[in-house]
């Protein structure tokens, strides 16, 4: 599948990280400049996430600042606070008086135990990855994706690693869809449109399907809250917090498309939806859902792409060209 852009191509998007490749975490952020109107989807069954109740269609709260997206499970639920924090300290937020506070939804991943456990996103590190957030940023073993690996069905000893993934979406129109992906599944990783294993538990043969596997073999003890894919969609196309909820809800659909299986009993697959409304024409759900299952997609197969060995668990380029080496010298 080609695919192409960042997340930061929908006009008023910023993204930073803390990364600690030491430790193996990190967290990451994405700001939107001006309020930005936000939905959210939960389909993973262990799901781990702070001030996600304001995203209700019901709720007061029309629009946030920002999502954080973070490593550490409920530990690395701290950070988000670092980011409250440097928004304060830029005037940013919902007026209360003489108070602004800034609405900042946030979501973990599972990544104990990938190097050290001991060691989670604090206060501070969300504060570091605000303060970074640029247009420009990397991908890969950086912020919430340092400690995320996938195709774990086999174990630790055959699963591959994850990452932080981002593309785009350009519609005639000018209009933008945008993603940026939290990869760290049970799952293995599918390109949705010639059906390659690109990341699958390995074996002496090379990748195996995880769903046949998980039919015909399924493992005893998976664990509990081991995984969890997480990421935001964004687009310039004016939504309210339905239409911004129907486009988490694309991002979830583009999620199984690629991560398969997903939504599984031990991952909290969430996905956020944010609209800067910043394009002046009204594009059709049904437009952007298709765009936002294209940049999702894209998302999650550069997240792949991008991540390096780390902590002992092979890219999926270096888990492959060890398997070319080990053929070669038969």
């Amino acid at each position: 599948m080609n695919y192409s852009g960042s997340i930061t191509d929908v006009a008023g998007i910023t993204v930073g990280h803390y990364t600690d490749l030491i430790n193996g975490t990190g967290c990451t952020v994405v700001l939107s400049d001006e309020p930005a109107n936000a939905g959210m989807e939960v389909r993973g069954a262990a799901p781990g996430s702070r001030e996600t109740a304001l995203l209700d269609p019901l709720a007061s709260a029309q629009w946030v600042n920002g999502v954080t997206l973070t490593g550490g499970s409920a530990f690395g639920l701290d950070s988000p606070g670092g980011v409250v924090r440097y928004l304060e300290e830029q005037g940013v937020g919902v007026k209360f008086g003489r108070t602004r506070i800034p609405l900042i939804p946030a979501a973990v991943v599972f990544d104990l135990g990938f190097i050290n456990s001991e060691v989670r996103p604090t206060v501070d590190d969300g504060y570091t990855a605000a303060a970074s957030a640029s247009k420009d940023f990397a991908t890969g073993n950086v912020g919430a994706g340092t400690g995320s690996t996938v195709a774990k069905l086999l174990g630790g000893a055959s699963s591959i690693k994850g990452g932080v993934g981002t593309a785009s979406v350009k519609m005639p129109n000018g209009a933008t869809v945008g993603a940026l992906m939290v990869v760290n599944a049970i799952g293995g990783i599918v390109d949705p449109e010639n059906g390659e294993i690109v990341a699958g538990p390995q074996t002496s043969k090379g990748f195996v399907d995880s769903i046949d596997l998980m039919i015909e073999s399924p493992p005893k003890d998976r664990g509990f809250f081991r995984n969890t894919t997480i990421g935001v969609v964004a687009t310039d196309a004016p939504l309210d917090k339905i239409g911004a909820t129907r486009l988490a809800v694309a991002g979830q659909d583009g999620i199984a498309l690629a991560i398969r299986p997903s939504h599984t009993a031990n991952d909290g697959d969430t996905v956020f939806g944010l609209s800067t409304g910043t394009h002046p024409d009204a594009i059709p759900g049904d437009v952007l859902h298709a765009a936002a299952l294209k940049a999702v997609t894209g998302a999650i197969l550069n997240a792949i792409d991008s991540a390096e060995t780390l902590g002992g668990v092979l890219s999926a380029a270096d888990a492959k060209s060890a398997l070319a080496m080990k053929g070669n010298s038969k």
